[in-house]
């Protein structure tokens, strides 16, 4: 993830032009990757601890986080920075990424608190 995050940063315009020749695609592309780059962390974090969470059976933890994370927080903030505040699909993939990342720091400290029972258990 840290990998494509650095590309999307080093060489955004580079990638979009692979795709499309027109300018505004290019330049629009090029400013989603820059918020694309910052929420790679985050959205591998959110798959990985996903799957530690249901590996270790809880399975509710991870639904009712990516519920809340992106129905009640990540899209009503991208509503609001997209139409709104007017920035367009850049505040659209924000808002997204802002309700990603509170989901992949739910997850991670909910494994935390998991390992933490998990060890007072064996103690």
């Amino acid at each position: 993830m840290a990998a494509a995050a650095l590309t999307f940063v080093a060489a955004p315009q580079e990638l979009v032009r692979l795709f499309t020749p027109d300018r505004a695609v290019i330049a629009t592309g090029a400013s989603l990757l820059l918020v694309a780059a910052a929420f790679q962390l985050f959205d591998g974090l959110q798959a990985v601890t996903t799957g530690v969470l249901r590996g270790l059976g809880d399975t509710r933890t991870p639904m009712l986080s990516n519920l809340v994370g992106h129905w009640l927080l990540g899209l009503p903030v991208s509503y609001v920075l997209c139409f709104h505040a007017g920035w367009g699909v850049v505040g659209l993939w924000i808002g997204l990424s802002l309700g990603l990342t509170a989901v992949a720091l739910v997850l991670l400290a909910s494994w935390s608190a998991q390992i933490v029972a998990f060890r007072r258990v064996r103690l």
